[in-house]
């Protein structure tokens, strides 16, 4: 879990600073320094604290803070459909349909050239 990303971002767009932040629920500013930085998880009060202070739901804060690698799973999993229906097409059916065969490349193409360029920004 990315808690210290998530916290700050909600800091961040309610235009809190440190000090007020950490005034108001009671820990140091160092303390709220580390968890945005990822240097240390928040506990559990702590992080009740901030979910209740900032008034917004600890499961959308867990939710956001989940390290998800949003393209990858998502597309890769596609990828694996894709080429499950060309290979099943090609070397399965006695009957296929040439140009459904053609769009699962066109996309797998896509997909790659996605991927590749993810890999390289």
């Amino acid at each position: 879990m990315q808690y210290g990303k998530t916290l700050k971002l909600i800091r961040d767009k309610r235009a809190y600073t440190l000090e007020y932040v950490t005034n108001e629920i009671g820990i140091s500013t160092d303390k709220l320094i580390h968890i945005e930085n990822q240097v240390q998880a928040p506990d559990k009060e702590t992080l009740s604290l901030l979910s209740d202070f900032y008034k917004v739901p600890l499961s959308v804060i867990e939710h956001f803070s989940i390290d998800h690698d949003i393209n990858g799973n998502k597309d890769e999993q596609r990828r694996k459909e894709l080429k499950d229906e060309v290979a099943y097409s090609v070397f399965i059916e006695d009957d296929f349909d040439l140009g459904e065969v053609m769009d699962n490349f066109k996309e797998l193409r896509q997909l790659k050239i996605k991927r590749e360029g993810l890999k390289v920004s």
